[in-house]
């Protein structure tokens, strides 16, 4: 069975007319009264009567003509997306950062992505590790970067960095002239957590924890800008990623290392295992891969 003979078909059950179908597809009407015969000889079925009026589906007919549309449309969906993949990526993208790291390992990433891929809509979205896990089980981001620990039942990771949290206090605080600062000397600060489903908190209560101690929260926010502030106007101390400093001082601003224990992890960027990623996400990891300096 042909897919031309089905397209026949189907168009002179729509036209209701042999003449008119012919036209349509530009073929000869004898063209297609030998297709819609083979047709029949191959189903061992009459598929059309004509009429002097039309034509009309036998029951047979029907059936093959409610199939036939859909194998149709399958045919046309598959053609484009194979005609596609020759074309220049475009359309959109969602990739999920979580926000203390998206500046630090992706700036670079996302310009010279935007400038390969000009047709390619990027759009970034901002969130924490878990609930970009859930974003990406959900569909909501085709890839993302996240920290550890990672579900690697559920995840392809491609692990880039290893990471630790640095404390960042006021100048004018009693740690500010301190090299190292043990994390006990710490249990008794005034906190400013991001919001609660950040991996950088759980690392905190669990080092807390350690000492048989709760966190005592000061304040919380989802933006990196709203939580220096903070600590920047004595509020509470913070623990962020040692990535984003370059030196040991930034506007009022002292970044302390900080041991027994160290607070470190990985990152990765992952996909949805059994997911089919599109040709814009594989651009994407591809690029980051090789900016990252990370082998595939």
């Amino acid at each position: 069975m042909e897919i031309r003979g089905l397209r026949y078909f189907v168009e002179v059950v729509q036209q209701n007319n042999f003449s008119r179908a012919a036209d349509k597809l530009c073929v000869t009407q004898p063209a297609i009264s030998r297709s819609i015969q083979k047709l029949e000889q191959e189903l061992e079925y009459t598929l059309l009567i004509r009429e002097t009026d039309g034509v009309k589906m036998t029951d047979e007919g029907e059936i093959l003509f409610n199939h036939a549309r859909q194998i149709l449309e399958q045919f046309d969906r598959m053609n484009d997306a194979l005609k596609n993949r020759s074309d220049p990526l475009s359309g959109v993208l969602k990739v999920g950062l979580p926000p203390v790291i998206a500046s630090t390992y992706f700036a670079d990433i996302i310009m010279e992505f935007s400038q390969k891929f000009p047709q390619v809509e990027l759009q970034i979205i901002e969130l924490s590790s878990n609930h970009m896990m859930d974003a990406m089980l959900r569909g909501d981001v085709e890839t993302a970067a996240i920290m550890s620990p990672f579900d690697e039942q559920k995840f392809n990771l491609y692990r880039f960095a290893t990471d630790r949290l640095m404390l960042l206090v006021n100048n004018k605080h009693p740690l500010a002239s301190k090299n190292i600062v043990k994390f006990a000397e710490i249990l008794n600060e005034p906190f400013i957590f991001f919001q609660d489903s950040y991996r950088i908190n759980e690392l905190v209560t669990s080092a807390c924890g350690i000492h048989g101690k709760k966190p005592m929260i000061a304040g919380r926010s989802g933006h990196l800008d709203l939580v220096m502030a903070m600590v920047r106007a004595g509020v509470g101390v913070t623990l962020l990623p040692e990535s984003m400093w370059q030196k040991n001082h930034i506007d009022g601003l002292s970044i302390i290392p900080v041991t027994e224990p160290v607070l470190a992890y990985e990152l990765a960027l992952s996909t949805l295992k059994g997911a089919h990623p599109s040709r814009r996400a594989n651009a994407w990891i591809a690029l980051a891969l090789k900016m990252l300096n990370v082998k595939s």
